[in-house]
């Protein structure tokens, strides 16, 4: 499958490269990482697609700049990043499906397979995990390998590992991290911004929800509840909510730790559940439509907000 992808890229001039919406540091290092890659590969026309805005933590990230710089037009290579299902890429699906060669590069068990190449590997830690492969085949025939390769993989690697705490963590992500640390970037500065830094307003939501956290059956299932009053109260977004719902799971008996989250369009909820290896969270989104991995995963759900807790709470109780 990587010779096919190599075939692919050398037989392409117009490429682009496609984040899933609401993009995280796995999809955005994934496909920041190829997008420099094949630059240095000596391909010239080659773009970035996201259908949402990158958020200010991934801005960071070489080259996060350059996503939608251009008009969306018809390509020879099509390459979907960290996207479980085709409809992750929103209106750039579109895009990807009139391309004459489709890449779909992924590590979610739930992946419907959509590409004409398909590089997947469910359940390793990061598709960066994946990526690594991919840009070292390219290199093979031609150099384009660089420090900030190395270092946009690395970030989605700790974004997406946890810290490489996750139990999808195996010897190949440590192997991957140690070969990409050999290159001349501070792998401690890139933990430091993605796991530990905090700005103040994210600190205040957080303290407003989490004190407001509920349980249920004796203490298995945790959940927490994000609602449009604590965006006003703290000048925060849906985007500062990342990272609280660890908190939950981290409590000594807790199985199930759910996040719902106040969208802005009326009674629709992100909902992101992460659970202890006991239990399977993407078996709970599934049920609404959802996907993910084993202890992490997420879905949308319309209703009132009583509806859709007690909906949740019987899915996580089936699953328990």
């Amino acid at each position: 499958m990587y010779r096919d992808f190599v075939k692919a890229v050398n037989t392409s001039d117009r490429v682009a490269i496609i984040s899933h919406v609401n993009p995280d540091g796995d999809t955005c290092g994934s496909a920041l990482a190829l997008y420099r890659a094949l630059k240095l590969y000596g391909k010239k026309n080659v773009y970035l697609f996201c259908e949402s805005e990158i958020k200010q933590s991934l801005r960071t990230l070489d080259g996060s700049e350059d996503y939608n710089v251009c008009e969306a037009a018809k390509c020879d290579l099509a390459i979907a990043c960290d996207c479980a299902e085709n409809d992750r890429m929103g209106i750039y699906l579109d895009l990807f499906n009139k391309a004459k060669f489709r890449v779909n590069i992924d590590h979610h068990k739930t992946n419907c397979r959509y590409g004409n190449i398909n590089i997947i590997e469910a359940g390793v830690s990061a598709t960066c995990e994946i990526m690594y492969k991919v840009i070292k085949a390219l290199d093979a025939e031609k150099p384009c390998f660089d420090d900030i390769v190395a270092k946009l993989l690395y970030s989605g690697l700790v974004t997406d590992s946890g810290g490489f705490s996750f139990s999808s963590v195996s010897s190949q992500t440590h192997f991957i991290a140690s070969e990409l640390i050999k290159y001349n970037f501070n792998a401690s500065e890139i933990c430091e911004h993605f796991l530990k830094s905090v700005p103040m307003n994210t600190f205040l939501l957080r303290a407003r929800v989490l004190s407001r956290a509920k349980f249920f059956e004796d203490g298995k299932i945790g959940m927490i509840v994000f609602e449009q009053e604590d965006f006003d109260v703290t000048g925060t977004t849906p985007d500062n909510t990342e990272g609280a719902i660890n908190f939950v799971r981290d409590i000594v008996g807790v199985e199930i730790a759910v996040a719902m989250t106040q969208l802005k369009k009326q009674n629709s909820f992100k909902i992101s559940v992460r659970t202890s290896d006991n239990v399977d969270a993407s078996r709970i989104t599934m049920i609404f439509g959802g996907g993910g991995h084993k202890n992490a995963a997420g879905c949308r759900i319309s209703g009132y907000y009583e509806d859709v807790k007690e909906r949740l709470l019987k899915a996580c109780r089936d699953e328990l």
